[in-house]
């Protein structure tokens, strides 16, 4: 991702690209997963250096399936479905040498969960409220289960550099509370059912716990 574009956030894309992700069959094509979460290192980025490495380790993953989509068995990589089948039946799932698709996009998916519960938490606040509780149960209930101590301890401690509701929402391009809100809703449902439908084929294949 271009430097220059790193905070050019756009909620309204955000919502368009996890639109793109499901076919009609509800299938996640994983070139527009790549591109939905893209979009959404934009906003780590925004939340300021308390979530820089979130960001950072979300490109290096988009980087890896990107790479898996250029291979030999890049159609295998078309879709999370196609991929999982794919490595689960080759037993590369936990493979030692490479960083396996599977677990690549587990860890995306991951900070998918974090995402979607700060937006709710977002929603849900006032606009003069601090962004910092809502940013602090947002992590508790998602990204904070696979942190080591330290790094939970200093993230909780980094999300009180957040800022209000209002200017959070002034650079996320919000310029209209009631029309953002309800953009707002749209996206996380979309971003839900992508993280659903992900969670279930992981799920069937017994994939969660990838190291």
């Amino acid at each position: 991702m271009a430097a220059n574009n790193k905070t050019d956030f756009n909620l309204e894309t955000l919502l368009t690209v996890f639109k793109n992700c499901r076919g009609e069959d509800n299938s996640l094509n994983i070139d527009r997963y790549n591109d939905a979460y893209e979009e959404l290192c934009k906003l780590f980025y925004l939340l300021g250096k308390v979530f820089s490495f979130v960001a950072s380790d979300v490109e290096e993953k988009i980087g890896i399936l990107r790479e898996y989509r250029k291979n030999d068995e890049s159609n295998h990589y078309r879709t999370i479905d196609s991929m999982i089948q794919y490595e689960v039946d080759n037993k590369i799932t936990n493979n030692k040498k490479k960083a396996s698709g599977c677990r690549t996009l587990l860890r995306l998916h991951r900070a998918l969960e974090f995402t979607y519960e700060f937006m709710i938490e977002i929603n849900k606040a006032d606009i003069k409220d601090k962004m910092s509780t809502a940013a602090s149960e947002s992590y508790g209930r998602s990204l904070a289960k696979f942190h080591p101590f330290l790094i939970r301890q200093a993230v909780y401690l980094a999300v009180h550099t957040l800022p209000r509701k209002e200017l959070l929402m002034k650079n996320m391009n919000i310029t209209d509370e009631e029309s953002g809100k309800i953009t707002l809703e749209q996206t996380i449902q979309e971003m839900k059912k992508v993280y659903d439908i992900t969670q279930d084929i992981y799920t069937k294949n017994k994939l969660l716990d990838l190291p």
